[in-house]
């Protein structure tokens, strides 16, 4: 047997004995191997999990921007809707004053008046209805200018 010093056991005078074959070494090697490809599993997972969790992100962001745009456009659809609304109303309001001005105009003329008097019974003063009054008495002396 040799003796170096590397075929020792922990610092025990026992010798460390030789394999004729690696099996052990062989298995540390497939050990060592199945770590990386675990190790590589791993990463890869992690990129992915983070490319997924980028992606819902994102989504996510677009979702609440799409939900915005959606309740802004719904004001404008109402502010819209309240401005045809009101036009509607200005329209029926103008349609209106235009059948009072024909109404008031139809209702002014001098000729409908006067049907419309002796409709009631009023008749046109003559010069016999009327009355004169002379005021020759000074009711207001205690006024001074």
């Amino acid at each position: 047997m040799v003796n170096n010093e590397y075929d020792y056991i922990r610092g025990n005078t026992a010798i460390k004995p030789k394999r004729k074959d690696n099996a052990i070494e062989k298995r540390r090697q497939k050990r060592n191997l199945e770590e990386r490809r675990r190790e590589i599993q791993r990463k890869e997972a992690r990129q992915n999990k983070s490319i997924v969790m980028n992606i819902l992100h994102v989504a996510t962001v677009i979702l609440i921007l799409g939900v915005i745009n959606i309740a802004l456009d719904g004001r404008v659809y109402k502010t819209q809707k309240i401005l045809s609304d009101v036009k509607n109303e200005i329209r029926i309001a103008k349609a209106e004053g235009e059948a009072l001005r024909v109404n008031l105009l139809k209702n002014s003329s001098i000729e409908e008046i006067k049907e419309y008097a002796n409709a009631i019974g009023m008749k046109t003063p003559g010069k016999n209805d009327t009355v004169v009054v002379t005021i020759k008495k000074n009711f207001f002396e205690n006024i001074q200018e």
